[in-house]
């Protein structure tokens, strides 16, 4: 075990983590066991080699381990293959060993994806002890469970959260979608002298100023929106030359400006506040013995 702990020491240093794993690999092919199975599995995941740390990690619950470790990352790496059945089983077990934030981020995202929102809407709460925009989540979930009283009170919450402000653009969106366009507008308008001008943003910003009947100030930011994307598909044809684009990626980038100018433009047809479909994944170190992230864990798994 003295080899696994080391590798542990070694991962916990940047540049050192092909002799980790062949310290890894030669303990595994002397003494196979959940412990280095698992640590192998984390390895790979850190490099983002998912279906060499998928092998592992199944087999490291297969020695049934007793911490929660080894699922939550079976969990996480089934939900990266997007296996989401086999994921929420490994992930409720392990969140019943210990209420990790991180586990309860990925469960809250499979509940969410299932419309199970008030229960999506606590794990996101509970994750917010390490994921910075689990609040925000909380909020997203109570809004579409028509929750409006609870998500009132979480972003007046966030709000407050001087420590780990989420951002202006995001507090404009989250206002937005409990239907408070005033307040939105101004955050909106914080926001706007510094964030890059993205078509995602831009188009609910404009939605909202549409909402309140500014028209003037929509139409401002629409213009400049359309100069911006001008001028940039203007100094594409640089790219080819200085930067090495191929013309395939120079036609990409023309076609995704092209479709943020017309998301701008149209953005006064939108219901609502457009929502982030993509499913967000946290991950964690999750290697026994590291001096950095283990929390005990390893000695537990030991002990056990």
């Amino acid at each position: 075990m003295e080899r696994v702990k080391e590798a542990a020491r070694l991962l916990a240093q940047e540049g050192e983590s092909e002799q980790a794993k062949l310290l890894l690999l030669d303990a595994f092919s002397k003494q196979p066991n959940c412990i280095v199975a698992h640590n192998l599995a984390d390895y790979h995941k850190e490099q983002e080699q998912y279906e060499e740390a998928y092998h592992y990690a199944l087999q490291a619950v297969a020695w049934q381990p007793k911490t929660y470790s080894p699922y939550a990352l079976l969990g996480e790496l089934s939900m990266r293959r997007g296996d989401n059945h086999s994921a929420q089983q490994w992930l409720e077990k392990a969140y019943n060993r210990f209420q990790s934030p991180v586990v309860a981020h990925n469960l809250a995202t499979l509940y969410k994806a299932q419309q199970k929102y008030e229960q999506a809407a606590r794990l996101f709460i509970k994750s917010y002890e390490t994921e910075d925009y689990g609040l925000m989540l909380a909020v997203e979930c109570f809004v579409l469970a028509n929750d409006f009283q609870h998500a009132k009170k979480w972003i007046a919450i966030i709000e407050q959260e001087q420590q780990r402000f989420i951002g202006e653009v995001e507090l404009g969106e989250l206002y937005g979608r409990i239907g408070d366009y005033q307040k939105s507008a101004v955050w909106y308008a914080k926001g706007y002298q510094h964030y890059a001008h993205t078509g995602e943003w831009i188009a609910d910003y404009v939605w909202v100023l549409h909402q309140l009947g500014n028209e003037a100030q929509k139409k401002a930011v629409i213009t400049a929106f359309m100069e911006q994307c001008t001028q940039t598909m203007a100094d594409l044809a640089d790219k080819t030359l200085e930067d090495g684009w191929t013309e395939e990626e120079v036609a990409e980038e023309e076609a995704q400006l092209r479709a943020n100018m017309e998301r701008v433009n149209s953005a006064h047809l939108q219901h609502h506040i457009m929502m982030q479909n993509e499913p967000s994944i946290a991950s964690r170190c999750y290697t026994f013995f590291c001096p950095m992230h283990d929390e005990g864990h390893g000695d537990s798994e030991l002990d056990g």
